[in-house]
């Protein structure tokens, strides 16, 4: 079971943020306040504000606190029933929530660039040129190489070309128009066919001046090739692939 949670915060105003900033442990509301934008401040209370749903969602108990593994990745203190991760990109804001461990990044467009995919690409993804290139758009490998880092726990200083993603099973990335990014999340372990299983996305929003969150307008996804002559696939409002 993998759910992953959508909410823009460029969408919330003063008062909502105020609200979702009372609702989220000290220390996050201290991360939040070192950052300089706003934009930067609202992204940090949302995505762990995004958790904290997620949670209730499955469970009457109070959430665990947050501990951090040697490389930073986040994880429930004395329970491993649970798995999270979460991302932002400028106002885009995810939380994936698993059975299994987990790990999840969102990226607006990254502009193909030949020295920023060399420096991306492992020995095996040199085939995916072609393909980045005619999108012009580097952002689908971006978000699969950092959802590994982060599913590992190896963290986020690995040098990306060490990483090939084209050897995850358990890895799968989609794509929004509006508003435009992709997005990765990468499991561990796989389905009996071998395949990655299969998200459930939520869109939502929170109430006007509150910590409640709403059902909001999905965003049209699609499922992303990383493979030339291989067509998406649209996402249905359930999240399922169609």
């Amino acid at each position: 079971m993998i759910t992953i949670a959508i909410a823009r915060s460029d969408l919330v105003d003063a008062a909502t943020f105020e609200a979702l900033r009372a609702s989220v442990p000290t220390w996050r509301r201290d991360i939040s306040d070192a950052y300089y934008r706003k934009e930067d401040r609202y992204a940090s209370v949302v995505s762990y504000a995004l958790l904290q749903h997620l949670w209730s969602r499955r469970s009457t108990e109070p959430m665990p606190d947050i501990e951090w593994g040697r490389h930073g990745k986040p994880f429930f203190h004395d329970t491993a029933a649970w798995h999270f991760n979460w991302s932002h990109d400028a106002s885009v804001c995810v939380c994936a929530f698993a059975t299994v461990p987990v790990g999840v990044d969102v990226q607006s467009r990254v502009r193909y660039d030949d020295g920023l995919f060399d420096r991306m690409a492992a020995p095996a993804e040199n085939g995916l040129r072609d393909v980045l290139k005619r999108r012009d758009d580097l952002s689908s490998l971006w978000t699969r190489k950092e959802a590994v880092i982060k599913r590992t726990g190896r963290g986020l200083s690995t040098p990306l070309g060490e990483v090939d993603t084209l050897a995850e099973p358990s890895l799968v990335t989609f794509s929004c128009d509006e508003p435009d990014f992709r997005l990765s999340v990468c499991t561990e372990g796989s389905d009996v066919a071998g395949a990655a299983p299969q998200p459930t996305f939520r869109w939502v929003r929170p109430a006007p001046a509150s910590a409640t969150w709403l059902e909001a307008p999905a965003g049209r996804l699609s499922r992303v090739s990383t493979r030339p002559r291989v067509h998406t696939r649209e996402v249905g409002r359930n999240g399922h692939l169609a």
